[in-house]
């Protein structure tokens, strides 16, 4: 089984994370986790390229913090990708083939952005894979 988990950095990525590695230990799953630059940020803050490269940085160091916290028996791959974030997530899942999508039914995104409940939304009513929704306070 393999398991795709849209994180934004936020805390409640932390609490997204812990309920599909409880289901991928389960099923022994691969993990596979990802965020995505949402174009309208990327445009803002590509006008200063080494402030973007900085955040792209930063991005992948909090990817690995995630993989290392997790303590996951199973294989667990990490994803930056820059696009519409639900577009992004989507694409995903279809080029790995997951069997399931674990997200959050909100978060903000890595600029202080709403971000996850709306995508969430998106990515329900776009794609043919199953969405696991984990309600966070």
């Amino acid at each position: 089984m393999k398991i795709l988990i849209p994180v934004d950095g936020s805390g409640i990525s932390e609490e997204i994370i812990e309920t599909a590695r409880i289901i991928g230990e389960k099923y022994n799953s691969e993990l596979y986790i990802l965020n995505v630059v949402d174009e309208m940020d990327v445009n803002f803050v590509h006008t200063n390229s080494k402030a973007f490269n900085s955040s792209i940085k930063e991005l992948q160091l909090m990817l690995n913090d995630f993989k290392n916290k997790l303590g996951y028996p199973y294989s667990v791959k990490t994803f930056i990708k820059k696009g519409t974030p639900y577009k992004e997530i989507i694409k995903l899942a279809e080029e790995e083939d997951v069997d399931l999508i674990v997200m959050g039914n909100r978060g903000l995104g890595a600029f202080s952005r709403t971000m996850l409940g709306s995508v969430s939304h998106k990515v329900l009513n776009h794609t043919s894979k199953s969405v696991l929704i984990v309600k966070v306070m």
